[in-house]
């Protein structure tokens, strides 16, 4: 039997309350596992760097910048990196 990797998902959104939402749902998957959290542009980054999800699930409006900003920069360090704006 072979073990499937879970794809790893990093979460930004400036409301606690979303995150806690969206990290429940993914609990259910099994494919899923939430590595780290953010609720602002530099801490997404910083993040993204330190912990290289495959998936970030990214809020459009941070309260230090924008979503567009937080991707592009977030590109920029971890090129693999796949950004999904909610």
């Amino acid at each position: 039997m072979t073990r499937r990797s879970l794809i790893r998902v990093l979460l930004v959104d400036d409301h606690g309350l979303v995150r806690i939402g969206i990290r429940e749902q993914l609990a259910s998957c099994q494919d899923f596992s939430v590595v780290g959290e953010a609720a602002s542009v530099k801490q997404a980054v910083e993040l993204a760097r330190r912990l290289t999800p495959q998936v970030v699930l990214l809020d459009l409006n941070l309260p230090d910048g924008s979503g567009h900003q937080a991707c592009r920069r977030i590109l920029a360090g971890v090129p693999a990196t796949r950004v999904l704006i909610m």
